[in-house]
């Protein structure tokens, strides 16, 4: 509902034009008017908002005034307007052709019409929306809330800015800006208010610097001043900036005003307590002066600053005046710099010509750190190229520009100035009339109340070179930026090369949305998931080549919030610069350039989330799960660097509101694993596909690279560098895998990031003063400040994970050098490799985890690099899990240990045997063996629930008894057995009672034959057993019954796997399993499809502890196996045609930087 009130309503008087609605929307167009590709504003029969016969009042609207344009009626808007209440448009309303038109209104409701230019037109000049209010005020429309651009059902929005290009690449490094050849900074002035003055010649030498202490309107000290300024001869530079205050503007001033505009400063008048203000001119040459002067609002006593620099030649004038009341810091800079750090060129990847002087820039951080990005502003430049560019201003900070070892690790330059900016009020201090609105002024401590723009069902629009600056409201849902808001279908419309900075909710939403292209914008700093796929039901939209930089924490979903703001932590801060809900969408060329959570995350819900839920059910559309059964619509070149916790996470469940472990889990919390497994079509019924992730560019994130939960993920050509740990695959439906094929992991690259010092703070040394402790400064940034961190490639966890036909260089261990040894003692080292395993791991790895075809670009063991290595207790971070202790893959061709199909272990008896070679430096053991794992499970006695973590089941290799091998139990009971052996299973009996059911379940292995015996300790009171198996099948209602035999040798002379012997004396149940089928397929749990499962039951006996003393003849089946041997370095290998496409332009490309040969 539209709540009116005082202010005249200005109702334009009707005229009805013929309208035809056609498939793109609703048009209108006038007779005589048919050419939709003519300029908007060309339309001969528009009315114009200026001239008073366009409104039945005679006059034209005023300010506060409410508008309202009818049905029928074609407004142009031609002139400056006055500040409006609202405007209702019902009818059309063009914007002219004409520059620095300003609208502020607290709404633009759109019924009929709005348009700034068109498609085959684009805007040329400046136009500006101003959206005033706050969260109270009193003009609110229902559906749309109050601040807003909306649209509703058969109208239409096209807006479309100036042709400019949203992003490109630098493609030479920038440096950070060099020292100042003179800096008046360093001068006292005692803290006295007043003007600094310095004079430079025309080439630099600095010919003096004054201070003047004007505040009590001094007489003498002002003609001191006048006369100086006066006797500067012509050529000379002079640059001033005021300190904290000029004195009380008077006509005792108006000499010295006159000398400083005779100097080219037009504002000086302007100046009041506490303002900035400064002056760069060269005597002679009054029209070329630049002036700096930030006003203050009167109200509060935050910071300001003014700052102007002044090109001659080949040097730079810079002045700079800072003023923070609050906390009486005040300051003034006069330097001279070399006009190069002063205006730094950037040469960049593409033609930048559309950039213009006076629009801004964004340069992204490539380190860790995402919040090292800087806007810089361009400044004339007639020594540039097409794809170079000057700005105003030294870089704080190193920004790489170079292909590095194959990666693209290129700083993002992002254009933030368009020719239409709509913008949102502010207020300068935070303001609350609600208990949630004080709650936000505790977190944020600012006004969070911007205003939006929201697109609804039915309507048109196409968005196009805008600037949206200050949009989104963090206190309300459905109040972003830029929203399509259960829209349904919408091809042809479009958000195209527009900037969202500074938002207080996200960048922009797609939600209940198809068929959307979201293409070339730029995002910069938003609270919340930045680009936001709300409902998990949006399909088929195209989000291409967007830039987003500076996601952080918001409020309104439990996803969004960090830990700290969350009511429940386990089911929150999956915080995203990309939040996407559903797979059958196209997400391409986009980066994620710095997020305090992760750049892309696909996390899926189960049903429909909000009100897409009965909307999709109302269309006949629901199906429960399909988002776990739906492919991957396109997701390829996309990068995320400079994140602070994964540059990609593709896991999570969210809670669309339901129960999980007798708890209510609100809607949009995270809800446990995700149970991704893609299949055609896209049920449970439906055939295993695998969806491909390609392309994509990771480094510099802080946590991660990558975190993705095996669902047949497979990433191919991509390139990983410069992250503790590359890639991480978990383990989540039976039957899916995780692959990751011609790709690139880089250890550590050139892009060397900011330089770090470390302080020991280690317990011994709490006893010194923290300047004493021992500490290092390391040459390059780490991350998160923690440089004895393992640095690796891939993390193998849990599985099945494979890689193929992939390249891995500089993984070098890192030590301290001989000095730091002599002087503390100690000398700390930096563990790297291209392969390890997860530190922190539960769950016992799968044993057909493996490698094929690996390439190296260096030998193992040189320069301190290696391939492959094992954590311990002594490694940082590393914790002895289930997990941790069962570590194992497979070489299946051989590339990477010179053996073919040799396993990976860890370096025990249990594990190995005499034909493995050791591998001290990794840790581990490589052995020509061939494994499996088997899963024990059973309800009751020490397998009851209740006993997990407490180490209830203990098993040995007979032929090793010496080596118990024993697990926690805290997620499952998993082993890893060899093939060809003999193992005995014991129950604790410190724990708890036998079992009086317990089953034997092989997986991952156990293939062609494969045979293993076991022997399961139970209660020799037991007298009979009811055994199940599935092949060969077993099942006593089926008079199915197993072969009872009564010694070991004749069980093991047993060809039909039938044979079960009860070792009543000394306790043992024996038996053997194998299966004739093979593993064909990648993620294949049970050869042939075939799981072989053994079910043991004790029909009698008591329920007792199992005590087993006598030990078991082991399985004698001769060990063929040959002996592996160390294997020659060949290398190094060549990265050619791996990792991500890499674009290149005005730069050439140089792949790989040398590598080191191999003796």
């Amino acid at each position: 509902m539209l709540v009116l009130h005082n202010p005249t309503m200005i109702l334009l008087g009707s005229v009805l034009y013929a309208c035809t609605v056609g498939a793109m929307g609703l048009l209108l167009y006038p007779p005589g008017f048919n050419n939709p590709t003519v300029c908007p504003w060309e339309d001969p029969l528009l009315e114009k908002w200026s001239e008073p016969q366009t409104w039945p009042s005679g006059k034209v609207p005023q300010e506060n005034d409410i508008v309202i344009i009818p049905t029928g009626k074609r407004v142009i808007l031609d002139a400056p307007i006055p500040r409006l209440l609202s405007l209702t448009i019902d009818g059309v309303l063009v914007w002219g052709d004409v520059d620095n038109v300003r609208m502020e209104t607290s709404y633009i409701l759109v019924n009929g019409e709005f348009h700034i230019g068109s498609e085959d037109c684009k805007f040329q000049k400046k136009a500006d929306i101003f959206l005033h209010g706050k969260s109270n005020s009193r003009e609110v429309v229902e559906a749309f809330g109050r601040k807003f651009i909306g649209t509703t059902q058969g109208s239409k929005l096209e807006i479309h800015g100036k042709k400019k290009r949203g992003w490109t690449k630098l493609v030479a490094t920038v440096e950070p800006g060099s020292q100042p050849l003179y800096d008046a900074k360093k001068k006292d002035m005692n803290g006295k208010p007043g003007i600094w003055v310095n004079v430079w010649s025309p080439w630099g030498m600095s010919l003096g610097f004054f201070t003047y202490t004007l505040e009590k309107s001094n007489a003498r000290i002002r003609r001191n001043l006048v006369n100086r300024l006066k006797r500067i001869p012509e050529g000379n530079i002079v640059a001033l900036g005021v300190y904290k205050s000029i004195g009380e503007a008077s006509d005792r001033h108006n000499e010295l005003y006159q000398v400083i505009e005779g100097l080219g400063g037009a504002h000086i008048r302007d100046v009041g307590e506490n303002e900035p203000y400064v002056l760069i001119s060269q005597i002679g040459k009054p029209e070329s002066a630049v002036e700096g002067h930030t006003k203050g609002d009167g109200k509060s006593d935050g910071e300001l600053e003014a700052a102007v620099t002044y090109p001659l030649g080949a040097l730079a004038f810079k002045a700079r005046s800072y003023s923070d009341k609050a906390n009486g810091k005040d300051d003034v800079d006069l330097q001279m710099f070399l006009r190069d750090a002063a205006f730094p060129k950037l040469s960049l990847l593409h033609d930048v010509t559309s950039w213009q002087p006076g629009d801004e820039v964004v340069v992204a951080s490539t380190d860790f750190d995402w919040r090292q990005y800087e806007v810089k502003t361009i400044v004339p430049c007639s020594d540039c190229g097409p794809n170079q560019i000057r700005v105003d201003g030294g870089f704080e900070h190193m920004h790489f520009g170079e292909v590095t070892y194959g990666v693209d690790e290129r700083a993002e330059v992002g254009l933030l100035s368009r020719n239409i900016r709509i913008e949102a009020e502010l207020q300068k201090d935070c303001y609350s009339y609600t208990d949630h609105e004080k709650y936000l002024c505790s977190l944020l401590h600012r006004d969070t109340f911007g205003g939006h723009v929201m697109v609804r069902l039915g309507s048109w629009a196409r968005i196009e070179g805008v600037e949206l600056y200050h949009m989104g409201q963090q206190s309300l849902l459905a109040r972003y930026p830029i929203h399509f808001h259960l829209c349904d279908d919408v091809p042809g419309q479009y958000l195209r090369d527009n900037v969202v900075r500074d938002s207080n909710s996200r960048c922009f939403t797609i939600h209940g949305t198809n068929y959307l292209d979201a293409s070339g914008n730029v995002c910069l700093n938003h609270l919340g998931h930045g680009v936001f796929v709300e409902d998990s039901v949006e399909q088929n939209n195209t989000v291409r080549n967007n830039l987003v930089i500076g996601t952080t924490h918001g409020t309104l979903l439990m996803t969004d919030m960090s830990n700290e703001w969350c009511p429940d932590r386990e089911y929150c801060g999956l915080l995203a610069s990309y939040w996407i809900t559903h797979p059958n969408n196209v997400f391409t060329d986009n980066v994620a350039a710095g997020s305090d959570g992760s750049g892309m995350v696909l996390s899926f819900a189960d049903r429909p989330l909000g009100p897409s839920l009965q909307r999709m059910k109302d269309k006949g559309l629901y199906e429960e799960f399909s988002t776990r059964y739906t492919k991957i619509g396109e997701f390829a070149r996309n990068t995320m660097h400079s994140n602070r916790v994964n540059g990609l996470w593709f896991d999570s469940r969210i809670s669309s509101g339901e129960m999980d472990n007798n708890k209510f889990i609100p809607e949009n919390a995270i809800l446990g694993i995700s149970m991704y497994s893609p299949r055609v079509p896209p049920n449970p019924r439906g055939r295993p596909v695998e969806s491909v992730l390609s392309g994509l560019t990771m480094y510099k994130n802080e946590g991660r690279n990558s975190w993705i939960r095996c669902g047949n993920i497979v990433i191919t050509n991509s390139s990983f560098a410069d992250s503790p740990a590359s890639y991480v695959a978990a383990h989540t439906m039976e039957g899916t895998y995780c692959d990751v094929r011609d790709s690139i992991f880089i250890g550590e690259t050139a892009n060397k990031g900011k330089p770090f010092t470390y302080t020991f703070n280690d317990k011994q040394f709490h006893h010194l003063p923290k300047s004493e402790r021992p500490h290092h400064t390391f040459d390059r940034s780490i991350a998160e400040g923690h440089p004895d961190f393992m640095i690796s490639g891939v993390q193998f966890y849990q599985g099945p994970v494979y890689l193929h036909n992939c390249y891995f260089d500089k993984f070098e261990n890192w030590f301290y050098n001989d000095s730091f040894i002599k002087t503390w003692g100690f000398r700390p080292m930096r563990p790297a490799a291209a392969i390890t395993f997860h530190p922190n791991n539960h769950y016992p790895m799968i044993p057909t985890n493996g490698v094929e075809n690996l390439k190296f670009g260096f030998c193992d063991g040189k320069h301190n690099s290696f391939k492959v290595m094992d954590g311990n207790a002594s490694t940082p971070g590393w914790t002895e899990f289930d997990g941790t202790g069962n570590v194992m893959f497979r070489d299946y061709d051989g590339s990477l240990t010179g053996r073919k199909d040799a396993q990976i272990v860890q370096d025990r008896p249990f594990f190995t045997g005499p034909r493995c070679l050791k591998k001290p430096d990794w840790g581990l053991s490589v052995c020509p063996y061939k494994y499996f794992m088997l899963v024990v499970r059973g309800k009751t006695g020490a397998l009851k629930g209740r006993y997990k973590g407490q180490t209830p089941v203990l098993i040995r290799r007979d032929d090793v008894p010496e080596d118990v091998y024993s697990q926690t139990g805290k997620t499952a009971h998993k082993f890893t057995l060899r093939v060809f052996k003999s193992y005995t299973v014991f129950f604790n009996s410190s724990v708890a009672d036998a079992p009086r059911d317990v089953q034997f379940r092989p997986r991952y292995g156990l293939e062609n034959n494969e045979v293993v015996r076991f022997a399961v300790c139970l209660p020799k009171s037991t007298t009979n057993f009811t055994i199940y198996s599935e092949y060969p099948q077993l099942h006593p209602k089926k008079n199915l019954l197993p072969l009872w035999v009564n010694n070991i040798k004749q069980l093991d002379r047993d060809k039909t796997m039938k044979a079960f012997y009860w070792d009543k004396a000394n306790g043992y149940l024996y038996f053997k399993m194998k299966s004739p089928h093979s593993l064909t397929g990648l993620g294949q749990v049970c050869p042939g499809d075939v799981c072989l499962d053994v079910n043991i039951k004790r029909d009698d006996g008591d329920d007792e502890p199992a005590v087993c003393d006598a030990p078991v003849k082991p399985f004698n089946i001769k060990d063929r196996s040959r002996r592996v041997r160390k294997s020659r370095c060949t290398g190094p290998d060549s990265p050619e045609d791996l990792g991500a496409p890499i674009e290149t332009d005005y730069l050439p490309l140089i792949l790989s930087a040398p590598s080191d040969t191999c003796a």
